[in-house]
């Protein structure tokens, strides 16, 4: 879901370094999906593409804040990160060693992602 956001929003506001940022986590959260469905098929399961209502209102939400400027996007995406790492960690010991390994890589980075959006929401507070 992360990646459709970050896709579908860069090009709606004018920040070069927001837009930068966006194809550059787009880009890690697609492999993150690869690396999560290739994982799930190896264990026999099915992975699930589908978004549901709260990616359609996350999506809608991440347009109009885009339009709003940078400070509204990157306050949204930084909750959103911030709950996809916590969604991973409070669920990582179900899973098995090597599935945990790969979770482990994927929060690594998306705490990056948060570290870089950190530093800018910073920086806009300092300019306003």
């Amino acid at each position: 879901m992360a990646a459709n956001i970050y896709e579908e929003t860069k090009g709606l506001q004018g920040d070069s370094q927001v837009k930068d940022f966006l194809e550059d986590f787009a880009q890690d959260h697609h492999r993150h999906a690869q690396q999560l469905e290739k994982r799930i098929n190896q264990l026999g399961g099915n992975p699930n593409e589908n978004i549901g209502m709260s990616g359609v209102m996350a999506n809608m939400m991440a347009k109009l804040n885009a339009i709003r400027g940078p400070k509204h996007l990157l306050n949204q995406i930084y909750k959103g990160e911030s709950m996809g790492v916590k969604a991973y960690e409070e669920r990582i010991n179900d899973l098995d060693p090597l599935s945990q390994e790969i979770v482990q890589e994927l929060i690594k980075e998306d705490k990056e992602h948060l570290r870089k959006f950190e530093a800018r929401v910073d920086e806009e507070r300092r300019e306003s």
